[in-house]
């Protein structure tokens, strides 16, 4: 427990600190003393407040009063911006590594609070710029002291986004290697340099860096060694040539592993290279090839299959990536991959058991290492690419996670697993970034005291259960399904060994047959049912699975298996399987909600309201219940769509309406009704949200509320409803629209918007403006908002240059296309109708609510489209808002052409023929390809 002395609270003055939360209690007294002489009066309660929910208080006090006591002028920056308070307790509370990095860069706090920034990820282009600018300002001649306080600056920024559940850990851990990357490419471009006089006649040697292991998946943790692989072309094989590239991996090693008082840039690990530790730092790319295609070990080979170009010259990185895919992945390679993970296994366990001897039995579990881990997940996701990447290179890619989901995608892994292993992943290096990050070491297992596995547990974003003993079970519990799988998938694979046929089996294990679970659910007519209809592969297999988690007995799950022996709703579930990938998706994860379907008839009602979803006060519980409606709302006008083919506007009307029900709960639960007006833009604002869309959403304040409190809010509310919990996700939320997009505040003022509308804003963004729809808060800064807004972009729509711009913008969104097929963004697509509707809308000075068809009806009401132009508008609308909307019914993704795949393709071109009215069959890209080309004739004529 933290609290192992239990005193009685203490009184200082007006504020009162409760010392049963600390473990050294005199200690806290001593530190709260110093901080009430250094900070504000008001600020107290915060700080008090903010400790009380810290992992750690005992440590987050201790560091907290050494940085007030040696910054005393970081008192001041405290009270203007309180928001920096909560960013220092963070930090101090979760890492002491972090702490010590706050006390000797005192400027970071004033950084954070100039740059206001943490909404957003970085990319590799946007480190290099901040590189640029800390190299110009901070001096100094030692490259690696320079990049490691770089380094450590910005893993500050890193951090404090993942702590804050900012963001995600895909984010994260792309983020980390991102940085890494950037620190590679800057310290190849010195050692070039330091070396190029010395070698002038070989220093335009071909010379490239690879990333393996987690830089090469883009998945670094926080204290990651970066596997690298040194190439370089040998040109005219020149012994010249080989002494440079030696020279220069030696040089380029030395500058980020070499210690300086920041502490070294990174740990490289070279032993992944040709001949390991026993081969040349640097190897030529003819050697290489050589090396991979006639000598490697296998599991060499399986190392490259993270393989990704960091720095140099990416033609030769290129060139070697190219000539070892055959050998990686290959059609003929089965059994060879499994026994290649499981040697490397047992080294691993071989090593590691010796260590847990000299521990002893009881060492707690290493959540990287052990039987269940990290590492097995990651072999398991490197052993079926490798096996099935042959045939389907699609399959080929580095990062953990995306690949699970890949291999999912192409039913080499079941349902059940696919969701075990990435959860499990998640939560192990979630785990992982916290025991890493509270000093900065490179550290897999859980600590042993009880007082590091609490602090452990109040660290996590959603700890499981209380007591010092829950991280521990949950860990265990989690580790030993996915070792569970792991068995499964590769161990039984021994007795399989031999032909391809059997290695294609190899997610498979003895299973009851389908006819056998309809027997054991006692669903006799469910099966007659199955002998008429005669389902698809595609369904059957989604059905066994669905049977298998019935089958159990579960009494939680009796409703859902009355439901199959009742034969009407039977077929509705048949249906909904061989129709749609994602409500198949939420029936296989969720069995529960099939009794849902007996209420479809109610399902454009019953919103919950939000002072009862708010009543509890606990926001991880408000959380899990508004994902729990969402949810269910969206399955239920999933459901009706499939089985009603209803309207697809009247579709994304509802699912609006339950995206504006969410936005108001959590709006409500964050404590933001009083202070925030929150707009929306894009589909919300027009009515057609659909499955898998961003809310685009603007965030305003009024003037007399506190701008830290108000942006701190808004981020709490884009948290919750962009987080991924245990219970799922909401919708991603999309700000950029709001004034200077990604750079500017992520809160404003309804003075800010007119002035950005009156002075600085591109005339195209008067389109996305005319969508602008209030929708939760202060309804009071509405109605001034809006009509300041629509003021202001009916007046920039009368320049004369405002057609022109529209044209050009346009021809940008239509260059941005990367689809063949695309409906949305190629010419004559539904952007085209898109700007029409808002284009001629401004220019007669019109701004309406309403979706695209009620727009267009309005302008061909008042005369300004005629009757033949309207119905052309209108029925290309239809068309294309119909067919994006079953796709993403049938898919779970929003793809803006017809799916490839023939599953996919059949079900949305059935679904869309029953909708529109129309015959089925292959009708769906000749009319997509007819309407687009009268689109843009349309267009041409309305806007040029």
């Amino acid at each position: 427990m933290l609290a192992l002395l239990k005193p009685k609270p203490a009184t200082f003055g007006h504020d009162v600190i409760d010392l049963r939360l600390f473990r050294e209690p005199e200690r806290a007294r001593r530190d709260w003393e110093n901080v009430r002489e250094r900070l504000p009066d008001h600020l107290l309660p915060t700080l008090l407040l903010l400790l009380k929910e810290s992992p750690d208080p005992d440590q987050s006090l201790n560091l907290f009063e050494r940085l007030v006591a040696e910054h005393a002028e970081l008192a001041a920056l405290f009270e203007r911006n309180h928001f920096l308070l909560h960013y220092a307790i963070v930090m101090v509370g979760h890492s002491y590594w972090l702490g010590e990095t706050l006390l000797g860069n005192r400027d970071l706090l004033h950084a954070l609070n100039r740059e206001k920034n943490l909404e957003r990820s970085l990319d590799t282009d946007q480190y290099s710029q901040r590189l640029s600018g800390f190299r110009s300002s901070s001096g100094g001649d030692d490259i690696s002291l320079q990049l490691a306080r770089f380094k450590k600056r910005e893993y500050v920024r890193i951090a404090l986004r993942d702590l804050l559940g900012i963001a995600t850990l895909g984010e994260t851990t792309g983020e980390i290697s991102a940085l890494a990357d950037v620190l590679i490419q800057a310290a190849l471009c010195e050692a070039q340099r330091q070396l190029a006089e010395r070698y002038q006649a070989a220093s335009k040697t071909g010379f490239a860096v690879l990333a393996l292991g987690k830089l090469g998946g883009s998945e670094l943790n926080y204290s990651s060694d970066l596997d690298l692989l040194y190439l370089y072309d040998r040109g005219e094989s020149s012994p010249y040539n080989d002494e440079y590239s030696v020279r220069l991996s030696q040089l380029l090693t030395t500058i980020l592993s070499r210690p300086t008082t920041e502490g070294a840039v990174c740990r490289i690990d070279l032993r992944l290279r040709p001949q390991g530790q026993e081969g040349e730092p640097a190897v030529s790319l003819q050697h290489a090839l050589e090396y991979y295609c006639r000598v490697a070990r296998d599991w060499e080979l399986q190392a490259l299959i993270k393989a990704r170009y960091v720095a140099g010259e990416a033609s030769l990185a290129r060139a070697f990536l190219r000539g070892i895919q055959s050998r990686v992945y290959t059609e003929h390679l089965n059994f060879a991959a499994i026994e290649t993970a499981l040697h490397s296994r047992q080294k691993i366990d071989s090593g590691k058991r010796r260590t847990l001897l000299s521990r002893g039995e009881d060492a707690p579990p290493d959540v990287k290492l052990d039987r269940g881990g990290i590492r097995d997940i990651e072999f398991l996701v490197q052993c079926l690419q490798r096996v099935y990447g042959g045939s389907e290179p699609w399959l080929r890619s580095g990062g953990t996670l995306f690949s699970l989901q890949k291999l999912y995608d192409k039913d080499h892994l079941q349902t059940g697993d696919f969701q075990r292993l990435g959860t499990a992943y998640e939560f192990l290096r979630r785990v992982e970034h916290r025991l890493q990050l509270q000093r900065g070491q490179q550290l897999h297992r859980l600590p042993q005291s009880a007082v590091e596995l609490e602090v452990l547990r109040r660290s996590l974003p959603k700890p499981a259960g209380a007591g010092v003993n829950s991280i521990l079970g949950q860990v265990h519990t989690c580790m030993a399904g996915v070792s569970e799988i792991y068995r499964r998938v590769i161990h039984n694979e021994r007795d399989r060994e031999g032909s391809a046929a059997k290695a294609a089996a190899m997610t498979t294990v003895y299973e009851p047959s389908l006819e056998q679970l309809l027997q054991r659910v006692d669903a006799p007519e469910f099966a007659a049912l199955l002998r008429r209809s005669n389902p698809s592969r595609h369904a059957r297999r989604a059905l066994h699975q669905l049977l298998s988690a019935l089958a159990g007995g579960e009494p939680h799950l009796s409703q859902s298996l009355s439901l199959l022996r009742d034969l009407p709703s039977a077929e509705m579930v048949l249906r909904l399987l061989e129709t749609s990938d994602y409500l198949t998706d939420i029936v296989l994860r969720y069995p529960g909600s099939l009794p849902l379907l007996r209420n479809l008839e109610n399902a454009d009602g019953d919103w919950t309201p939000a002072h009862r979803l708010a009543s509890t006060g606990d926001l991880g519980e408000i959380m899990a219940s508004l994902r729990r409606e969402f949810r269910t709302n969206m399955f239920l006008a999933g459901a009706r769509d499939v089985l009603s083919s209803r309207s697809a506007l009247d579709a994304m009307r509802q699912t609006t309406r339950a995206a504006e029900d969410v936005i108001h709960n959590a709006l409500y639960a964050v404590g933001g009704n009083d202070h925030l007006a929150v707009f929306a833009l894009g589909r919300l604002g027009t009515y057609e949200f659909d499955i898998a869309s961003d809310a685009d959403l603007l965030f305003v304040r009024d003037p007399g509320v506190d701008d830290d409190l108000a942006r701190t809010t808004a981020e709490k509310l884009v948290h919750v409803l962009s987080a991924y919990t245990r219970d799922g996700t909401l919708f991603a939320v999309d700000a950029r629209l709001r004034p200077h997009g990604g750079e500017g505040e992520l809160v404003v003022t309804p003075a800010q918007i007119e002035r950005y509308l009156a002075g600085e804003a591109q005339p195209w963004e008067a389109l996305s403006y005319s969508k602008l729809r209030f929708i939760a808060g202060r309804q009071d800064i509405a109605g001034s908002v809006l009509d300041q807004v629509r003021g202001r972009i009916v007046s920039m729509a009368s320049h004369p240059g405002f057609a022109q711009a529209v044209l050009e913008m346009r021809e940008r969104l239509e260059k941005s296309n990367r689809y063949r097929h695309s409906f949305k963004l190629a010419r004559g697509g539904f952007y085209d109708i898109d700007f029409i509707a808002s284009f001629l809308m401004l220019r007669r000075a019109l701004v309406e609510e309403g979706n695209t068809l009620e727009r267009l009806a309005h302008l061909q009401r008042l005369g300004i489209l005629d009757p033949p132009s309207h119905a052309a508008l209108a029925e290309a609308a239809v068309l294309y808002r119909t067919i994006d909307h079953v796709i993403r019914l049938v898919t779970g993704r929003a793809i803006p052409e017809i799916p490839e795949a023939e599953h996919a393709r059949a079900s949305t071109q059935r679904l869309t023929a029953g909708i529109l009215k129309k015959d089925s069959g292959e009708f769906l890209q000749n009319e997509l390809d007819e309407t687009a080309k009268s689109i843009r004739e349309i267009f041409l004529q309305l806007v040029a």
